[in-house]
């Protein structure tokens, strides 16, 4: 595909393609199935050249899938004006996601719906947050139909790889789904989006500095041989200017916005080309799922994403700093409790929240093939409780201090606190989703260890959200 030269991404997806050919780790690397990220202040206006080309001049309708929020451009109702300028070369079906009052849950209904609203069309042109491109992802993935998205806020990383996080019995869980074939950052729809939106974006982004050290400790542990180097790497390769951003992103200046979402598909490619979301999704994600869990089951609105990411990414970061410092002192030594006792650890979690047992057997099920796992490689584990510090030097590059958390998130204007939250998580529903964030999933992580290792008990949480009190965050 082609565009205008003026309105080409920064990103440069020829010379990743190339980087990632002549990695060293190469073969354990999946091809980035993103064709085009089209990027700048009039970025729209290409869409309906790229749309011919995804799909061929004239040929069947397409499905425009969006949600019932209203947005805007430029003071002009968005969806609208996508529909126009896609109705002058061919017939357009519009396909509704979700309520109307515009809160879209990923569910298995609404999913469905979807796939059946645009069935016999002949490709997808999805218009809308995250959730709503998670959900076009899985139209296209069940469809086979070709899938431009229109991003509409810089709030997210999910919007430019081929995986989506729905809900499954009611627990937020990542699926397989699509790559889509463009993706479109407008510059004045990026920046027209409800104040926040870009805070979030930079808070999903800052997990990648402590997701990493996640992903890289469950390799060292012997829990998971997927790590890969250049993946890491390539999330992390704008670390640095990510944390530059924050003075500019506070003003939502719209180049900084349109940086910070060109950033974000980074990071998504990052996770594609892993084959998963380890790349920038960790302890902290794992948190976040739970408060998103929690509220969802209450029937309560939730934060964006991303604020709570970059919330929950500062206790990720403490936890990590904290048992750090206790393996120094006292070395690692690691438990290997019982299936049963687990069992009843994730249903105590999970039971209050649910009293049906459907949410606890749906986690029990992804946490007890991790703790099979974590039995069955006792020796090697063992082995790596012995040699703690050979990675240390590792781990160090990949993590960055608390407190430069803290400082840039407060410039960037992205909240700090649960309680800064909009709406704001309660004290009690914070230290629920801390404490028992290990236990949602198969994905190791540092909350992991420190529960093997004897450090994830109610005084140990509370010792973590101390030190993130003292920094100005935590609850």
């Amino acid at each position: 595909m082609t565009a205008p030269e003026t309105q080409e991404s920064g990103i440069g997806l020829e010379a990743l393609r190339q980087r990632l050919a002549a990695a060293p780790d190469a073969d354990r690397l999946r091809p980035i199935g993103l064709d085009r990220v089209v990027a700048g202040r009039d970025a729209l206006a290409s869409l309906p050249a790229l749309v011919d080309e995804l799909l061929g001049p004239g040929n069947g309708p397409v499905a425009l899938l969006v949600d019932a929020t209203q947005m805007r451009r430029n003071g002009e109702d968005l969806k609208p004006k996508v529909k126009a300028l896609l109705c002058a070369d061919r017939e357009v079906r519009v396909v509704r996601v979700g309520p109307p009052d515009g809160r879209v849950h990923a569910d298995e209904e609404t999913v469905a719906t979807a796939i059946a609203d645009a069935s016999e069309t002949a490709g997808i042109v999805t218009v809308g947050s995250g959730t709503v491109a998670d959900i076009g992802k899985t139209v296209a993935a069940e469809l086979d139909l070709p899938h431009a998205i229109v991003q509409t806020a810089a709030s997210v990383n999910g919007f430019a790889d081929d995986q989506s996080v729905l809900l499954r019995n009611g627990v937020k869980r990542t699926t397989q789904s699509r790559w889509p074939e463009a993706l479109v950052l407008d510059g004045a729809v990026l920046a027209a989006a409800p104040a926040g939106m870009s805070q979030a974006g930079f808070g999903d982004l800052v997990s990648m500095f402590t997701a990493t050290a996640d992903w890289l400790l469950a390799r060292e542990v012997g829990m998971d041989d997927s790590y890969s180097e250049t993946a890491a790497e390539l999330g992390r390769d704008h670390g640095v200017e990510l944390l530059t951003l924050a003075p500019a992103l506070a003003d939502d200046d719209p180049d900084a916005v349109v940086r910070l979402a060109e950033i974000l598909a980074v990071s998504g490619i990052a996770m594609g080309v892993a084959g998963r979301t380890a790349p920038s999704s960790g302890m902290e994600h794992t948190i976040s799922h739970l408060l998103e869990m929690a509220a969802e089951r209450r029937g309560e609105g939730t934060a964006l994403h991303g604020a709570k990411v970059g919330v929950t990414t500062i206790v990720a970061a403490l936890t990590w700093r904290r048992l750090r410092r206790r393996v120094e002192e006292r070395g690692l030594a690691l438990t290997f409790p019982s299936a049963a006792g687990m069992e009843a650890r994730v249903q105590a979690a999970f039971d209050p929240l649910d009293p049906s047992g459907t949410m606890a057997e749906e986690c029990w099920r992804d946490y007890r093939a991790k703790l099979e796992r974590w039995h069955a490689r006792r020796d090697a584990i063992e082995g790596f409780a012995v040699a703690w510090r050979e990675p240390e030097d590792a781990f160090e590059r990949l993590l960055v201090d608390p407190e430069l958390l803290v400082a840039s998130m407060r410039e960037a204007g992205a909240p700090v606190r649960f309680s800064q939250l909009d709406p704001a998580v309660d004290a009690e529903t914070a230290r629920w989703a801390v404490a028992n964030c290990h236990l949602m999933r198969d994905r190791f992580t540092v909350a992991d260890l420190a529960f093997f290792a004897g450090a994830w008990e109610a005084e140990d949480v509370e010792a973590v959200l101390r030190e993130a009190a003292e920094l100005g965050a935590g609850l």
